[in-house]
């Protein structure tokens, strides 16, 4: 017998979403700006610089905090501002015609670029020593540079640390990074200057998301919790892990995402204890439960979903309780996310729905989790209650390893003036939905 899915859930699997991408005005560029400039306490000037050569075989995404200020996805180019009268500077590097036909002309070809992108002018990238050097006044001068870690659309800036703190103990992958050299360069060529992090300025605009920014993030919650409900639709014992991968993909993509926000999680079994898991190679067989954490990327904003389900259809009783257990702490724990509430306020309230329901230590309750943004473990100050325009995801779990049970359900939430905004809502979390969609769309 064919198990019953309710109209709406039906919907959410067959009906396409308008396939769109998410394009900012100039406007949004000069107000982010013109808010950094007003961060800065002290005069000096601003310099960022883009992403020089990304990786191979995957589609270019600029160095966050250069677009950020710029809007500009041209590789190898810097910006200068002025801290005080905001002008900003875009220095790009000449192209031939060969050049140009691979990537595209760059803004410096662009007849009228500089005005319409709110820019005082565009000049050519071997330029920009000179002009720094035309900028010095007698006595020191304050030059803003980031000084902390970059992040990436998968790592924040401590995961950026971290990993590179490992790879320095090999011997043989122990080189600086780009962005320690570009430091090191500057302090040589102008010891004039001063150098001081821009990074708290920037990561404090980004923290709070602006209206635009907002728009970008309903639009990826709405994309990627239609990928999430499609792979639970196919879902089947003896399917392939990276089928689902697939399916929650091609509907991303189908819908004008620009990037999946970090490989595909796909844990079926045994898999699903392993948080960071993505091989996604393994058959799906009967009586397992499937976690998957995905979701996409729109206008450099990322979206963080995860949904947990039994790959037969039906949860059996342990894994019903741990289910129910968790999706009433994720409940719990979004009514609570208000203006001025402490992050521990939240955890301490997933705690004891789960002590409630017999679920103590060894657990992961989870409460007001990470910052997403432009990168899904985006930048924030985790010491502060929460504030209108953070966007933060959510993640209560009950693991039992013994019995190869990982329960997690995942949302992003935007914290709004009346409370938690659920960017993901879409896709199906009830237990009786998610066992009535599992298989529905074979």
């Amino acid at each position: 017998m064919k198990k019953l899915i309710a109209p709406a859930l039906l919907a959410l699997v067959v009906s396409p979403l308008r396939a769109e991408r998410v394009v900012y005005p100039p406007e949004e560029f000069n107000e982010r700006r013109a808010a950094l400039c007003a961060q800065l306490e002290e005069p000096g000037t601003v310099i960022l610089f883009a992403e020089t050569s990304p990786p191979i075989g995957v589609r270019f995404r600029q160095d966050h905090d250069f677009y950020y200020v710029t809007g500009n996805e041209d590789k190898n180019a810097v910006v200068v501002i002025d801290a005080e009268s905001c002008d900003a500077w875009l220095f790009l590097p000449p192209q031939t015609e060969r050049e140009a036909s691979r990537d595209g002309w760059n803004w410096l070809y662009q007849e009228g670029a500089d005005e319409h992108w709110g820019l005082k002018k565009i000049f050519p990238l071997h330029y920009l020593d000179e002009f720094l050097a035309r900028r010095r006044v007698g006595g020191p001068q304050r030059l803003y540079v980031r000084l902390s870690e970059r992040d990436l659309i998968d790592q924040s800036r401590t995961d950026a640390a971290l990993f590179y703190a490992r790879r320095l103990t090999n011997p043989w992958g122990g080189q600086p990074s780009e962005d320690a050299w570009r430091i090191e360069q500057l302090r040589l060529r102008y010891p004039h200057y001063a150098l001081a992090d821009v990074t708290p300025q920037l990561d404090e605009l980004r923290m709070h998301k602006t209206p635009r920014e907002a728009e970008a993030q309903r639009l990826t919650g709405r994309v990627s919790a239609a990928a999430m409900a499609r792979a639970i639709a196919i879902t089947r014992p003896g399917r392939y892990e990276y089928e689902l991968e697939a399916a929650a993909t091609h509907e991303m993509i189908s819908n004008g995402a620009e990037h999946a926000a970090y490989p595909a999680i796909v844990g079926s079994g045994a898999n699903g204890t392993i948080w960071h898991y993505n091989s996604n190679g393994d058959l799906l067989e009967d009586g397992e439960l499937v976690i998957m954490d995905y979701g996409a990327s729109f206008g450099y904003q990322t979206m963080d979903i995860t949904r947990t389900w039994p790959v037969s259809g039906k949860f059996d009783e342990l894994q019903a309780r741990a289910y129910r257990a968790v999706l009433e702490a994720e409940k719990a724990i979004i009514a609570a996310m208000k203006p001025g509430v402490e992050r521990s306020r939240t955890r301490e309230i997933a705690q004891e729905i789960f002590e409630r329901h017999g679920f103590g230590e060894g657990h992961y309750p989870g409460g007001a989790g990470h910052f997403v943004g432009m990168a899904v473990h985006d930048v924030g100050d985790y010491t502060r209650p929460l504030e209108v325009g953070m966007v933060i995801a959510v993640e209560p779990i009950i693991e039992i390893p013994e019995h190869d049970i990982h329960i997690r359900i995942e949302d992003t939430v935007l914290i709004t003036e009346d409370g938690a905004e659920n960017l993901s809502l879409s896709v199906p979390r009830e237990l009786e939905e998610i066992e009535a969609l599992v298989g529905s769309g074979n």
